[in-house]
């Protein structure tokens, strides 16, 4: 029998690890089966609500939602339902501590993961899924973007108010000289800011921000930062930024860049900072070597780029490295 013909049963789950690494698994009462916690939500209950809910049930603790870092969507063969075909939206979770047993769940045990695998046919097919990726997801930690000051700059989320602002650099033939993008309209900036304004978290992978360069003595925006998460199984981000000509040459660039590198791999758990620019920007490329990535690839004439071929550099840090 396919998939399709099967019924499908939908359920939210949470990968929960703690400090060691251990994974946090339960068993219902009247199986023997071990999965990750979790349940199938309400009628019109959205995935982190249901599992925030199932997690108070089942296990007596309360998570704030901003702790949930998305997986995706996973299938799999149901554990204790025969001939069904279960769809999961999964959830990483850190947790530290003992959880209680209650409502339907008979057992809650932390696993090694050579314990998890020793369980054999006692692993719930989505656990068995789970466990095929790579272990070092669970480094990742979900976080809603709070101010980040530095000796004289203030990095925030974007606003309508800065549509101007904004605008006052992406119109200009100078700053989209390598960009994507034409120089912008202010009705095409003011959508964007739009969207730019509502992205305040990184919980999952492709999530992004786009941050105002503000100056703390006079509040005047300078440009902005992007950072955007580009793989979960590899730990890494990507980094941009765009300044108006009028503040180039004075560091504030390398400063704020240098505060947001930090902020992902202290705050984010992730290991690797990547810069994706055209090699003819000299200034980008000065400023990657300022914040002490290096240069780890260049490929010729990969994109389409205003009607004719061109090259994409590659600069990257890691963790480990990285002294700002």
């Amino acid at each position: 029998m396919s998939d399709g013909d099967r019924p499908t049963i939908h359920v939210v789950a949470a990968f929960t690890t703690d400090a060691q690494g251990r994974i946090l698994m339960v068993r219902k009462h009247g199986s023997e089966v071990f999965m990750q916690p979790g349940g199938k939500p309400e009628p019109g209950e959205e995935a982190v609500d249901a599992l925030v809910r199932e997690l108070e049930e089942e296990l007596e603790v309360r998570i704030d939602p901003d702790e949930l870092a998305s997986w995706g969507r996973f299938e799999a063969d149901a554990a204790n339902e025969p001939d069904h075909h279960l769809v999961a939206d999964v959830f990483a979770l850190r947790l530290d501590g003992e959880v209680v047993a209650a409502a339907e769940i008979a057992e809650a045990r932390w696993f090694t993961r050579e314990e998890a695998h020793s369980l054999g046919d006692r692993l719930a097919p989505l656990a068995g899924r789970m466990l095929e990726l790579p272990e070092v997801r669970s480094h990742f930690r979900p976080a809603r973007f709070a101010p980040i000051e530095t000796e004289r700059l203030r990095l925030r989320l974007m606003t309508l108010a800065d549509v101007d602002a904004v605008h006052s650099y992406q119109s200009r033939e100078d700053v989209c000289e390598y960009m994507l993008f034409e120089p912008r309209t202010r009705e095409e900036v003011a959508d964007r800011v739009e969207h730019w304004a509502r992205a305040d978290r990184i919980g999952s992978e492709s999530d992004y921000l786009q941050l105002a360069l503000e100056r703390r003595e006079d509040g005047a925006m300078l440009g902005h930062l992007y950072l955007r998460v580009k793989s979960l199984d590899a730990l890494t981000a990507e980094l941009g930024w765009t300044l108006h000509p009028d503040f180039q040459g004075a560091g504030y660039a390398t400063e704020g860049a240098t505060a947001l590198i930090r902020w992902v791999f202290d705050r984010l758990g992730l290991r690797r900072v990547i810069a994706d620019l055209d090699p003819r920007n000299e200034a980008s490329i000065a400023l990657c070597r300022r914040l002490g990535m290096r240069q780890e690839a260049h490929f010729r004439q990969d994109v389409w780029f205003r009607g004719a071929w061109a090259d994409t550099g590659i600069f990257a840090v890691l963790s480990d490295e990285f002294t700002g």
